[in-house]
């Protein structure tokens, strides 16, 4: 073959990547900087998700899609090409992308403005050209927009006359782990989301939001527990082997090191995506055990047992929880965890006794427990419910009684994974208020920890045998 036709051969090769580039939002990074993205072929996958949300807007979709990675990763650099791409395809449109502060938002208009200027996407979009008396960082329009091509502010910041139609980003809305825990810096952020950002939304503008997920209280926790997101994607930094999951980011003897020096409230947020609240957390989820129901499908326990904590305050929650032992772990498989009054706890905590075939039940005493006890045994024995309901009063503190048991929580039950927990449902309910319980003090509510507590010093108290032990009847000797 002669030099001018493998010269014609790469022509059409490049001409062919260039159509696919300009369809395929994973083609055109790779065409972009493809050194960059074939050694981080993780980030496939969150371009995957965003061409998704640019094939939804295309058909006049809206969906929702929230992203969280570790540093340096490469997220802001990935969207801001997605910017780029999307507005390369539809160039009348226009983009809304706010962050933590005016610096943040101007370096990454900058970025993005930078990428459509360069000769790269010139060779893929040639007929995508930046108006020339609107470049400024602060907001710059294409020639053919409608309005301003891409838009936005830092947090606090003015958003006045523009909207977005074709799409809306946050990238990292909060600066830290102690922004996101401040409750008066999450909600002035969050305010500022719900106020200022989605009033500049407009048609069917899709979402994007970007960032750490510090806290179950920050912008990403909320909309994720509202039921918002259509797609969550979280990589964390070590992964199921406990190794780096980007050698081209950091090593795994680097994320080794910092795990080991960090706080593990940061090391858990920032790193693994995985939200704890507080380090004084008591029940952080990441020391839970957990399990799905299809585990244990199909499994005869050895027994079930319940505990129940009748509420001290009108505000207080009765909890009740069940749970089935396998070994030497109990299997938290229904809570009953409700403000309702007692005329309608009572036949519903009786009934659970009986749907859960529970063999032995101990619920507090103190604050009229015993007559409530009384009440559910009577219920429960019209049915021939053999389960031995106890009324048992607690004198020590409950502090200390919480802290005592926590370990032994801990060691012995077993919670439900969170695919398996109907969101608003008591046991969701349940798990939150036990995972956001501080062990330093200065609780609003324990009715969660308390109920866990009452059910573990029980399973003690038992020695983990929890079916009565069956009757003996005496038989006279068969003479012959």
């Amino acid at each position: 073959m002669n030099r001018k036709k493998l010269l014609l051969k790469a022509e059409a090769a490049l001409i062919l990547k260039r159509r696919r580039a300009k369809s395929d939002f994973w083609a055109f990074c790779l065409y972009m900087d493809g050194e960059f993205f074939t050694k981080r072929s993780f980030l496939y996958e969150v371009a995957d998700a965003f061409m998704r949300v640019g094939v939804a807007f295309s058909e006049g979709i809206i969906r929702r899609l929230a992203v969280s990675l570790p540093p340096r990763a490469g997220k802001s650099y990935l969207s801001s090409l997605f910017i780029a791409w999307m507005l390369g395809n539809f160039p009348e449109e226009s983009v809304m992308r706010n962050s933590c502060s005016d610096t943040l938002y101007n370096k990454l208009s900058y970025d993005t403005r930078d990428i459509m200027r360069s000769k790269k996407f010139q060779e893929i979009f040639p007929d995508v050209r930046l108006k020339r008396d609107k470049q400024n960082v602060n907001g710059w329009n294409l020639e053919t927009a409608r309005q301003v091509s891409y838009f936005g502010a830092g947090v606090g910041g003015t958003v006045i006359g523009f909207g977005a139609s074709m799409l809306a980003m946050t990238d990292d809305l909060y600066k830290s782990l102690e922004d996101a825990l401040s409750d008066n810096n999450n909600e002035k952020v969050w305010n500022w989301k719900q106020g200022t950002h989605d009033s500049r939304i407009e048609g069917n503008c899709c979402s994007i939001d970007i960032g750490t997920r510090w806290s179950e209280k920050d912008v990403l926790g909320r909309l994720e527990e509202q039921g918002k997101y259509d797609e969550i994607i979280r990589i964390p930094a070590l992964d199921e082997n406990d190794e780096t999951f980007c050698e081209d980011v950091h090593t795994t003897e680097y994320y080794h090191e910092i795990r080991a020096d960090l706080d593990e409230s940061i090391w858990e947020a920032e790193y693994m995506q995985n939200p704890i609240e507080a380090k004084g957390l008591l029940f952080p989820k990441s020391e839970l055990q957990r399990f799905r129901l299809a585990d244990i499908e199909g499994k005869e326990p050895a027994g079930v047992i319940g505990a129940g904590d009748v509420a001290d305050q009108g505000d207080d929650d009765f909890c009740a929880p069940f749970g089935r032992v396998f070994g030497e772990r109990i299997f938290i498989t229904d809570v009953m965890f409700t403000k309702d009054a007692v005329e309608i706890t009572e036949p519903r905590l009786a009934q659970m006794i009986l749907d859960n075939k529970c063999d032995q039940m101990r619920i507090e005493s103190n604050n009229g427990g015993r007559i409530f006890a009384k009440g559910v045994r009577q219920i429960v024995q019209k049915y021939k419910s053999k389960c031995i309901i106890q009324a048992h009063p607690t004198t020590s503190n409950k502090e200390t009684r919480i802290l005592m048991k926590s370990g032994w929580i801990k060691k012995h039950c077993v919670f439900l994974a969170d695919e398996d927990i109907e969101r608003g449902s008591d046991y969701d309910r349940f798990l939150k208020s036990l995972t956001s319980y501080k062990k330093e003090g200065g609780n609003k509510h324990d009715d969660a920890p308390d109920g866990m507590t009452i059910l573990a010093e029980f399973a003690d108290s038992l020695g983990m045998k929890f079916k009565p032990p069956a009757k003996t009847v005496a038989r006279r000797p068969i003479v012959g």
